[in-house]
């Protein structure tokens, strides 16, 4: 919506009280002006280098153009996201400070026992933005062609089979811990710091199985370094037709993709939320931005605060429970 029509639409209820009514300084100060009048900041919990800040940086150049302000991005890493979304968290509820966070959001505070805030209490959600699923994989070393050969491998063993993920706690992380319950198998996890380390570990074959997002996958799976066994895609990889998701395999509940959403913090002004929403919607439509997520690997979602904010009920207690039952503590 352009900003000039919001602006009336702000302004008509306080121009009719004043119709209404008498004039005074205390009317005239409480009408709104027009919404973004200055930057917006973008506040982003995570490393410039991680997956989140392109996705961010993208979809910020795209809401300047849409809305005539700038959007500056404001990398604040650390403890999981929860030090850049407590900036959000106890900043004004005026629109011109937001974050743009992976479901990390969610995850974190099921592992860490000092959050300064509640996630339901303290945001307004503004839209789902993006996804990014992953792929369950083995090194080609071990020979197997799917999931029946890993089930047999872990069945067979004492010991179960190692694998590696990302990073402690990712949404990666918790779909092979939550796989390996709904599975009944012993899979144990072998955390890196990096998670470059931890794929060069999968190729070797020192580490069997590993999860990560499919353009990381991608080009070691058609150089046959590594085979993909399952997809975390409500619909298989349209680049991997053969590779069945999840609940193909027998496992609907593994289903924890990567997301990426738009919030504010709580008390935003309703009529700000839909604007923000709107060109939200927007700006996922754009043709430009759809080409540079789909070159990451990321798919655009609706951009609608409903659908975030029930996506957050759903997968939090989900998240919650399997950080509960594998014991994932970082603090």
């Amino acid at each position: 919506m352009p900003v000039q029509t919001l602006s009336r639409r702000l302004l008509l209820p306080s121009l009719l009280a004043l119709l209404g009514g008498g004039v005074t300084a205390a009317h005239a100060q409480q009408v709104p002006t027009a919404y973004p009048d200055r930057a917006v900041r973008l506040v982003v919990p995570a490393n410039p280098g991680s997956l989140t800040d392109p996705v961010a940086r993208v979809l910020a150049e795209e809401m300047k153009r849409r809305t005539g302000q700038p959007w500056n991005v404001d990398n604040r890493p650390g403890a999981g996201g929860i030090i850049g979304s407590d900036v959000v968290a106890r900043a004004a509820s005026d629109g011109y400070t937001l974050l743009f966070s992976a479901n990390n959001l969610l995850i974190s505070p099921a592992m860490y026992r000092n959050v300064p805030y509640k996630v339901s209490e303290a945001f307004t959600p503004i839209g789902l933005v993006a996804r990014a699923d992953n792929l369950l994989v083995a090194s080609a070393r071990t020979g197997w062609r799917g999931m029946a050969d890993l089930l047999a491998a872990a069945r067979k063993s004492a010991d179960g089979v190692d694998y590696t993920s990302p990073l402690i706690g990712s949404a990666a992380h918790l779909t092979v811990e939550l796989f390996r319950t709904e599975a009944g198998i012993r899979l144990n996890h072998i955390p890196h710091k990096d998670a470059g380390q931890g794929t060069a570990d999968t190729l070797a074959g020192r580490i069997p199985v590993n999860i990560m997002g499919k353009s990381t996958a991608l080009p070691f799976i058609r150089k046959g370094e590594l085979v993909a066994l399952a997809y975390t895609g409500d619909r298989r990889a349209p680049e991997l037709p053969d590779v069945p998701t999840f609940a193909e395999a027998g496992y609907p509940k593994v289903h924890l993709g990567l997301w990426f959403a738009l919030l504010g913090p709580a008390g935003m002004p309703p009529a700000q939320v839909a604007y923000l929403s709107r060109e939200l919607q927007a700006a996922l439509q754009s043709p430009e931005l759809r080409k540079r997520l789909g070159d990451l690997g990321i798919e655009p979602l609706d951009g609608r605060p409903d659908t975030l904010a029930q996506t957050m009920a759903r997968e939090e207690p989900v998240y919650r429970k399997v950080v509960l039952d594998a014991g994932i503590k970082v603090d």
